[in-house]
């Protein structure tokens, strides 16, 4: 029951981030794990901002990926933060 709980929340989640980055016009590569790949330009300064709004994700150019971020999926108040804290950074 728990990893069916667990499968549920985060298939919501991704599903969530992905509505998100679609409504801020924002290319992503559609995810069937724990997180999901969106392209936001300066990744570096897009990553900075967000930190400093107390959001944590993981910018990808040690993978040849310098303007995507890696942004994991958490709990539906979890996501909608990370998603705020995104379209401020991108807004600046």
């Amino acid at each position: 029951a728990f990893l069916e709980q667990s499968l549920e929340v985060n298939r919501a989640g991704v599903q969530q981030l992905q509505q998100g980055f679609e409504r801020l016009k924002l290319r992503f590569v559609p995810s069937f794990g724990n997180f999901v790949l969106v392209e936001v330009g300066d990744a570096a300064a897009v990553n900075e901002a967000m930190l400093r709004a107390g959001v944590i994700v993981r910018p990808v150019a040690n993978y040849g990926l310098p303007t995507w971020l890696r942004i994991s999926a958490g709990l539906r108040e979890e996501n909608e933060v990370a998603l705020n804290a995104l379209a401020g950074a991108l807004a600046k």
